[in-house]
């Protein structure tokens, strides 16, 4: 379960990414909600496999933390651009989303021609305020991973990377507490207000 559903989500965005032509050498690769469990293991995975990552985050205390996994720089979620012109200056060779809202909307703003983003999360928002400009002359790939209706050779292929090319090297640092299953009412609070980093993994007796 240090893996769970968030590594299987976060090894399926990379998959469905490098199906859509996806390569190590295009540029770097940004991990928005970078301390998430999904964000953790997708900086962990996409670093393992030759990709140079950024991370977006929100906690400016988790730099090392995100440094260890794998990221070449951070990126403070208060350095966004607010610009509403429809393109900005193309930056990200890919992307693994886990906010949604204005967030995505920037991504696709500031994305590299022929760049795949893939969209897991709502953290930031359901809505996308974005124009067709950047899908219609940056050839822009908004990818949605929907990691619960998966055919089961699709699952059976994710998992067997998992196991291999895209093994994660660093679960000991993402899993940052395990709790017994009657401490959980104590630990929600913290996931409400946003200081969780990583995983945590809940103890069955």
């Amino acid at each position: 379960m240090a893996l769970g559903t968030a590594g299987y989500t976060a090894a399926l965005a990379i998959h469905r990414m490098e199906q859509n032509g996806q390569r190590p050498d295009q540029g770097e690769v940004l991990v928005t909600g970078a301390t998430g469990g999904v964000g953790s293991i997708a900086l962990d995975l996409l670093s393992g496999a030759g990709y140079q990552c950024v991370a977006l985050s929100g906690k400016p205390a988790a730099t090392d933390y995100l440094r260890g996994l794998g990221a070449s720089r951070v990126l403070p979620r208060a350095a966004l651009s607010g610009a509403a012109r429809p393109l900005e200056d193309g930056q990200w060779a890919g992307a693994i989303d886990n906010l949604g809202g204005d967030v995505l909307a920037w991504l696709t703003r500031t994305a590299q021609p022929w760049a795949n983003i893939a969209s897991i999360g709502l953290a930031a928002g359901v809505k996308l305020e974005t124009t067709v400009l950047p899908f219609i002359l940056r050839g822009v790939n908004l990818l949605g991973i929907n990691s619960v209706t998966q055919p089961r050779a699709v699952r059976l292929e994710v998992w067997r990377r998992l196991a291999s090319d895209l093994k994660p090297r660093h679960l000991d640092r993402i899993v940052t507490r395990s709790v017994d299953l009657e401490q959980l009412p104590g630990v929600f609070d913290d996931y409400i207000k946003g200081t969780v980093v990583g995983r945590t993994v809940v103890r069955i007796p």
